[in-house]
């Protein structure tokens, strides 16, 4: 029996504003943001999501306030929204009742598909995994985890416990997202239970989903940017700059390119709502999605570059927040494959796929360009 949500109205500054009081102190050591999942938990957002078709512009506000506050909470809870997204477009009633009152609990999950290169992750032939996981965000606050493993007939999810799981921290040491605490879990010798496999070979990487999932990344980077952005103006107010000429030229460089940011946010749920309700807008979908995150990312940059500039030197030295906040947009980035995204964009608008100003729209027809 799915449990009905019982969700809190929360203002995006101040959701922000608490999962942010913490971020610095986690940062230096490395640890687990669990103040930031606390208040996350507080208002019902770990075990209720929004996750229904309709509701994902509000989802892409959400994890945008979440990694306004901090990345790393960002990071680590688009990979629990994530995990909720399959594990509710594919898993049987049963597992769907199961791991969703596990949510309900307060329990986090995460999606780690990337293999440790020298131990992948397999099927062994005595009914145990082999191998590990590596980037496995999270790991040291989560209670389970969706992990990918190929098999003859593509590739297979799994909802494995991680309760008792080595963990290899040794590698981490990241410029920036330290608390994302991206570490290595090993798999090694784990029996398989059938209730763990979720779904059918490659639904994880069914279209116009996986591809089009980029879309939650690129609203935490959203919410980094904005971050900046209220940093660099703030330092100005501190220190009397914000009326100097030019500091208003950056002010308003960076605002513009912040808002632009929510704009492709609010296009992307409109084409996600249109390829739930019409599957032949799928592939719109994942077009709007990388030209999403591909302009998001140059934004981003800009918005980096521009605060930089704005506040000086004294931005680059901690405990100064500035500091912090760069190392850790620069590095959350560097997601997988920008040029591919970017490609593929570009191969749809050469093919008449995807035009300007018809967002929500089909490509062709209905009193367009």
């Amino acid at each position: 029996m799915r449990l009905d949500p019982i969700r809190h109205a929360v203002d995006a500054d101040d959701l922000a504003a608490e999962i942010g009081r913490d971020a610095a102190k986690h940062d230096r050591d490395g640890s687990f943001p669990a103040e930031g999942f606390d208040a996350l938990r507080r208002h019902g957002l770990v075990g209720w999501p929004p996750l229904a078709p309709g509701e994902i512009g509000r989802l892409l506000r959400l994890l945008a306030a979440v990694g306004r506050g901090d990345l790393s909470v960002g990071r680590i809870y688009e990979g629990h929204v994530n995990a909720l997204f399959l594990i509710r477009a594919y898993g049987t009633a049963d597992q769907r009742d199961h791991l969703e009152a596990a949510a309900a609990r307060g329990e986090l999950f995460g999606v780690w598909n990337t293999d440790a290169p020298d131990r992948p992750l397999r099927f062994g032939d005595d009914g145990c995994l082999e191998g590990a996981k590596n980037f496995s965000s999270g790991v040291d606050g989560l209670a389970q985890a969706v992990v990918t493993v190929p098999s003859l007939e593509g590739r297979r999810m799994l909802v494995v416990p991680l309760d008792g799981r080595p963990v290899d921290r040794s590698w981490w040491h990241p410029m920036g997202m330290r608390a994302s605490g991206s570490h290595i879990v090993d798999f090694e010798d784990l029996p398989i239970r059938p209730e763990w496999l979720l779904g059918s070979p490659d639904d994880y990487v069914r279209p116009p989903w996986f591809f089009a999932g980029a879309i939650r990344f690129a609203a935490v980077h959203v919410g980094g940017m904005h971050a900046v952005f209220d940093t660099a103006l703030q330092h100005l107010q501190e220190t009397g700059r914000a009326g100097d000429p030019y500091q208003l030229h950056r002010l308003a460089r960076m605002g513009i390119a912040v808002e632009e940011g929510y704009n492709w946010l609010d296009r992307t749920a409109l084409a996600w709502e249109a390829a739930a309700a019409d599957p032949a807008a799928g592939d719109s979908l994942v077009a709007t999605a990388n030209a999403a995150r591909s302009a998001i990312e140059a934004h981003a940059l800009a918005v980096l570059e521009e605060a930089e500039r704005s506040v000086g030197a004294a931005g680059m030295i901690a405990p100064h927040p500035l500091e912090r906040l760069v190392r850790d947009l620069r590095t959350y980035l560097r997601q997988p494959n920008p040029d591919g995204a970017l490609a593929s964009f570009g191969k749809a608008v050469a093919e008449g796929g995807w035009r300007p100003g018809r967002a929500g729209l089909p490509a062709k027809g209905g009193g367009g360009r």
